[in-house]
């Protein structure tokens, strides 16, 4: 069974925004996609990046999922757990630069890996 790694996302809209911010931090544009899941994606040499709007999961071994609006899902073809991990925090820390974004980085939904707030205004 595939272990991936995900990165929730606070806010999800606008939309576009979103789109935008993820393809930027992934250094290559998304594209809309046809599926019941997944919005965007993105091929990232011997990974994707998957985008969903929307998602069901709620708190699990206390990080509360229910708070994101969104997330993506970092895939390595060749099951590459590091280098599917390094890819994964490398966008994740590019978005968490741009100070938008409440982020929460996971492993297979199981581990906590990392957090970050958006910067708020005074």
């Amino acid at each position: 069974m595939s272990e991936y790694h995900y990165v929730f996302i606070r806010p999800g809209f606008p939309r576009e925004q979103l789109v935008e911010d993820v393809g930027a931090a992934c250094g290559a544009e998304m594209q809309p996609v046809d599926d019941e899941f997944i919005d965007y994606a993105v091929k990232l040499g011997r990974a994707a990046v998957e985008l969903e709007f929307t998602h069901d999961y709620e708190e699990d071994r206390g990080m509360p999922f229910e708070r994101y609006d969104s997330l993506f899902t970092v895939r390595d073809f060749d099951s590459n757990l590091e280098r599917q991990e390094a890819t994964a925090r490398g966008i994740f820390e590019r978005l968490a630069a741009l100070g938008r974004y409440d982020l929460l980085l996971v492993r297979d939904l199981q581990e906590f890996l990392a957090a970050s707030e958006a910067r708020r205004e005074p």
